[in-house]
Parts: C-alpha cells; sequence; structure tokens
C-alpha cells in the first residue's frame, strides 16, 4: 500500500464521519430551529446548509487526489510504501498529527456553522432572537474557540512534518 492509497482511505474515513456527524448532530440542530421558528428564512437557510455539506462531502469523496495535493500529505516521508513493520517513532507520530488535526477540524465545523448562523440571525433580525429560547442565543465564546480550532487543524495538518519533528526534538531534549 503505497502513502497516496493509505490517505486515500483515511480521507474517506473522515468522510464517513462527517456524513455521521451531520446526520445525527447538525441535521437535527438545524431542523429544530427552522421547527421552532417556522420562519420561510431559516427553513431555506437550514437547507442551504444542508445541500452546500452534501456538495462538500462529495467533492471530498470524488476529490481525494486533489485534496491530498492541496495539503501535500504524501510528501515529507522518506519512501513511498507503507511497511506496518516498518513504522518508526517518526512516521507514527506524523500519522498521528494527521488523524488528531483531521479530527479537530471535522468536530469544530458544525460547531463553527451553527454558532455563525445564530451570530448572523441575532444581527439581522429586527428584535433580536426569542428570547424565550436561551439555547438558540450565539455563543461568541464557541464560535472563537472553533474558529481557533480550525485553524490549529488546519496548520498542523498542512505542517505535519514540522510539527513531529519539533515534537520528537522537545521529547529528546526533556528526556536528557
Amino acid at each position: 500500500m503505497t502513502k497516496r492509497d493509505f490517505f486515500r482511505v483515511i480521507i474517506k474515513l473522515f468522510a464517513l464521519y462527517s456524513v455521521i456527524l451531520t446526520v445525527f448532530s447538525l441535521m437535527p440542530t438545524y431542523f429544530s430551529y427552522a421547527y421552532n421558528s417556522f420562519d420561510s428564512v431559516t427553513l431555506f437557510l437550514t437547507l442551504g446548509v444542508v445541500v452546500c455539506i452534501l456538495i462538500l462531502l462529495i467533492a471530498i469523496l470524488y476529490g481525494t487526489d486533489k485534496i491530498i495535493d492541496i495539503l501535500k500529505l504524501d510528501k515529507g516521508f522518506d519512501d513511498d510504501h507503507i511497511v506496518i513493520g516498518n513504522f518508526n517513532e517518526s512516521n507514527i507520530l506524523k500519522l498521528a498529527i494527521i488523524l488528531i488535526s483531521g479530527f479537530l477540524i471535522l468536530d469544530n465545523i458544525p460547531i463553527l456553522i451553527n454558532q455563525a448562523y445564530l451570530a448572523f440571525k441575532n444581527q439581522v433580525s429586527v428584535n433580536g432572537l426569542n428570547n424565550n429560547y436561551q439555547i438558540h442565543q450565539p455563543d461568541y465564546f464557541q464560535l472563537t474557540i472553533s474558529i481557533v480550532c480550525i485553524l490549529l487543524g488546519y496548520l498542523m495538518i498542512t505542517n505535519y512534518s514540522t510539527v513531529s519533528k519539533w515534537l520528537l526534538n522537545a521529547d529528546k531534549k526533556s528526556f536528557k
């Protein structure tokens, strides 16, 4: 198995994970907003978000090679093939950084979309959000945290080789 094949599998697993996250977390949240407000604009935005997510997931599933090329995931390894017995600590660390950063991004995208929607709705509505539904108030702290997590995940996934070298050097220095 080549590194490129391995990253194809990982990206498709991320797509599967995000489908599960969308179906069980994001869609119920947005449809509950549409149901509670029963506003045509909210329903339209909810359907628009779901369509955008589906388009993004289809792009991830069918554009894995482009994603690998853009993020240069198959670069920075000593050899092109994966031999499970030859995994040294550097390769394991690189793989762990890629997986952790991918989950960091995928876990925070729904929160970002949700909080950005609530903040947008709060800014454009005439009377603000209905105060009877405190759960529907925007949480700007959570919005900021999700943006920081997504940026951190992106930086980690695009610089995984540098991060792994830094962590290995820090680990070697701590044991001296």
